[in-house]
């Protein structure tokens, strides 16, 4: 893991640095404001310890715009100022911890530990993959109760790939995450890698664990069957998906089930009622089945019902039924009810209106571009394709596709190109301006840029400046002609899981069947997804799975969405947490409650699938870009 030290104390900061080397960290100094925003703008940090008092720019105003700019990693900030006015300041600007000179090494460095592995969370204590353990406290790695005597590089490669296990690793992705500024050749990481493999062989771990993609770079694979308890929830959280539709096919049978016993508990109300004899728990019991009918069914592609079903919980909730208007209307409702269901089908394609995630291919040649456009249907990815800066803008204002692949090889010259703060050009002559002009029009869109290969004579494709211009152009992933097109896609779908996947997003109705079909048809974007039906347990899942986003119902039992929205919004730790309202309630009044309690969205049951998967990752890129 890699760590940024910001102090213009230099010999302290290099006692510090030769404690944490011990602990396998990879460290950065600076000694300057400026010169560590330079740094944070070249590397990843998993960790920033910070001074208060700093050359240049003060160590308050530093953390303040990192937080401003997006930047999520934990921040240490080590100061002598110790006054409580200071350090409300500090955390206030955004630090997590804060730590007052003097200090004690030993504890510094537990603090810095502590806060790695908070930002770890998901991950158990120790490591493993199959019989291989690494232990980050100790620093050991067995193989069942084998030791490995591995170099710190080595062990910090498979420590890399160990915590990112879905990750591809290109080797410049390597070297940005373990080495400090003398950094090493391609050829002598590959070498690390090639050594740790044959280390890894000796101790009789599969020598398949570490593999190659070929023209991308690294990744494990997943661990063979292991009989210790402890690797069991790791084999199941690596298991293949289901095939979608055979899934929701799954759901549906399930569901059709359980809207009859709906409706079933429904016609015994109503005997009851005729009789005179409603009872108050066959009372509650009905309204409660008028309530999930009313969210479910629209989502299942029965608005009608959804409509009807509202009707007969509204009437249920007023307790209006004493007279023969009201009991005769409530009839009526169920009537209509039974014959919406039982007359138009519950079919697949009433149900799944999720469309696969859109890549939009700009430049490369005709050929190139249909064997992408193949690959990508195969990987179940729409494609549109763009000529024209006219052509992207018209594509992304209409369908707002979640990737964008760029052909930027057939362009010599083009990382001979500097970062300019004026406004995009008017022109398409060459592709780096095309680049500048889409990453103007959509900020937030993941890009895939394909490099000339490296041997070119006019491409210092090695220079990290280089490849900061295309990253400040909006680059998320740079690769190198020759590529396959199963390559290109290959790290299009690596990307689109980690921009939507590495969000982790909780669902909390109290419809199981809705929550499974929201689940399966959000599966194509690669969200890490948790439900709850039982909202009283909020606070506990929260606190367990930390999610990046929540989605909540409106009306549930014992505690509504807007109540939860609320006393969310009171708790500091999340108080920030982007909030998605899904309901059926689509009156001007409920979403104005919503939104005043702290919503963030508010959208309508039905709509599932792409669009909800966009207005999820639509509300993760603002929050990212804050």
């Amino acid at each position: 893991m890699r760590l940024l030290l910001v102090d213009d104390d230099e010999p302290l900061m290099e006692a510090l640095s030769s404690r944490l080397n011990n602990r396998r960290y990879a460290i950065d100094i600076a000694t300057e404001g400026d010169m560590a925003w330079e740094f944070i703008s070249l590397f990843d940090y998993d960790l920033v310890v910070l001074d208060r008092m700093l050359p240049n720019i003060d160590g308050v105003s530093l953390c303040q715009k990192l937080r401003a700019q997006g930047h999520t990693m934990p921040i240490l900030m080590l100061t002598a100022c110790g006054d409580n006015a200071d350090i409300i300041e500090g955390l206030n600007a955004g630090a997590d911890d804060y730590v007052v000179k003097p200090f004690n090494f030993a504890e510094l460095v537990a603090r810095i530990h502590a806060l790695l592995r908070r930002t770890q969370e998901a991950l158990p204590p120790i490591l493993r993959w199959g019989d291989l353990s690494l232990n980050p406290d100790t620093l050991e790695v067995m193989n069942g109760d084998r030791p490995l005597n591995l170099t710190p590089k080595e062990y910090e490669i498979l420590e890399l790939l160990l915590r990112n296990s879905n990750h591809v690793f290109t080797v410049d992705a390597i070297i940005n995450r373990i080495w400090t500024l003398d950094q090493p050749t391609d050829s002598a990481v590959r070498t690390h890698v090639k050594c740790l493999r044959q280390k890894l062989k000796a101790a009789g771990v599969p020598s398949s664990m570490i593999e190659t993609v070929y023209g991308i770079g690294y990744r494990l694979t997943t661990p063979p069957q292991s009989t210790a308890s402890q690797r069991i929830d790791a084999e199941v959280s690596k298991q293949p998906q289901k095939d979608t539709s055979a899934e929701m096919a799954e759901v549906l049978e399930t569901f059709k089930a359980v809207t009859h016993e709906r409706i079933a508990v429904l016609d015994s109300a109503a005997t009851a009622l005729e009789a005179g004899e409603l009872a108050d728990g066959l009372y509650r019991q009905a309204r409660l089945s008028a309530h999930k009918l009313a969210g479910s069914l629209g989502s299942f592609g029965l608005p009608q019902g959804s409509t009807v079903a509202k009707a007969i919980e509204a009437a249920l909730t007023a307790q209006t039924l004493s007279t023969p208007v009201a009991k005769q209307q409530f009839y009526e409702n169920l009537k209509t009810l039974r014959q919406v269901v039982d007359q138009q089908s519950l079919d697949e394609p009433g149900i799944d209106q999720a469309k696969a995630p859109l890549l939009l291919l700009v430049g490369g040649d005709g050929k190139f571009i249909q064997a992408l456009v193949t690959e990508a249907a195969v990987c179940q990815l729409r494609t549109a394709i763009a000529a024209s800066f006219s052509q992207a803008k018209a594509v992304i204002n209409a369908d707002a596709p979640a990737m964008l692949l760029l052909d930027l090889s057939s362009t010599e010259d083009l990382l001979e190109a500097t970062v300019d703060d004026a406004e995009p050009q008017t022109t398409d002559s060459e592709p780096f301006e095309l680049l500048d002009k889409i990453h103007h029009q959509a900020p937030s869109l993941p890009i895939v840029a394909i490099l000339p290969e490296r041997s070119c004579p006019n491409v210092k494709s090695d220079s990290l400046h280089d490849r900061l211009d295309i990253i400040r152009r909006g680059g998320r992933m740079l690769l190198y002609q020759p590529i396959a097109p199963t390559q290109a896609i290959a790290a299009v779908t690596q990307l689109l899981r980690q921009t939507g996947g590495g969000a982790k997003v909780l669902i909390v109705d109290d419809d199981p069947c809705v929550l499974q079909k929201i689940q399966i048809s959000l599966a194509p974007w690669g969200f890490e997804i948790s439900t709850l039906d039982n909202p009283l347990e909020v606070l506990t899942v929260l606190d367990k799975v930390a999610p990046d986003l929540l989605v909540l119902d409106v009306e549930m039992p014992d505690v509504n969405g807007l109540e939860l929205c609320q006393i969310l919004r009171s708790e500091p730790r999340w108080h920030r947490l982007p909030i998605i309202f899904l309901t059926i309630h689509q009156d001007a009044k409920t979403q104005r409650r919503a939104f005043a309690m702290g919503a963030d969205d508010y959208v309508e049951k039905t709509i599932v699938g792409a669009d909800l998967a966009n207005r999820i990752l639509n509300r993760l890129a603002r929050v990212r870009a804050v």
